[in-house]
């Protein structure tokens, strides 16, 4: 099964960035424990969401050597994207497609006592919702977003020693806006490593 969406391509530096593209620094965190790869996606002004072309996926996901959640830390990278507004439409764990407005990723999850539906770390946003700007040829610091224990993406300022890692590398970029954050998506509250036990059989 192709994962949806089309994941964001990594880039290292300035020089590395193709002609007519711009830069997006970014961060994805999860506070829960992801059994499987996260996806948060966004999609590019005047898109579809049934389109994998309009969508773009920044993933996260456990260290292969982790004995429990690591996916707590900052992992701040920076991919290449086509120009334009892109708006935060979903996340999801081992979904099928991209989830549409307020929608839940099920799976089938099979067992000693047999096959039964479960649900997975998901949901789809509605119109309002944080959304960044991508120039050609800049760079924008779009933030950090964190998948809380509330199932729900929500955002902060990345640490200034965080940025300084990457800004370095892409100093000859002239930065693009700030991103636009509505306040009900603002992280407001601390933030604590779950495990895979504090989650068991959990409804998202």
């Amino acid at each position: 099964m192709a994962d949806p969406g089309t994941r964001a391509e990594r880039v290292s530096r300035a020089s590395a960035v193709d002609e007519g593209y711009g830069a997006v620094v970014i961060s994805i965190r999860s506070e829960l424990y992801l059994e499987d790869t996260l996806g948060v996606f966004f999609l590019r002004e005047g898109g579809s969401i049934a389109n994998d072309a309009d969508v773009v996926r920044f993933e996260r996901k456990q260290g292969f050597l982790s004995f429990g959640n690591d996916t707590l830390g900052f992992k701040v990278r920076a991919f290449q994207l086509r120009p334009g507004t892109y708006r935060l439409v979903a996340h999801g764990v081992s979904c099928a497609k991209v989830p549409a407005e307020d929608e839940r990723c099920l799976v089938d999850f099979r067992g000693i006592g047999g096959t039964q539906e479960i649900s997975r770390p998901s949901r789809g946003y509605h119109e309002i919702a944080p959304t960044f700007e991508v120039r050609a040829g800049s760079v924008t610091y779009a933030g950090d977003y964190i998948l809380t224990a509330r199932n729900q993406i929500e955002w902060a300022e990345l640490p200034r020693e965080e940025i300084e890692r990457t800004r370095n590398r892409f100093a000859r970029m002239p930065s693009a806006p700030e991103p636009v954050i509505p306040g009900e998506y603002r992280l407001r509250y601390g933030l604590n490593a779950r495990s895979l036990e504090d989650d068991w059989n959990r409804r998202y």
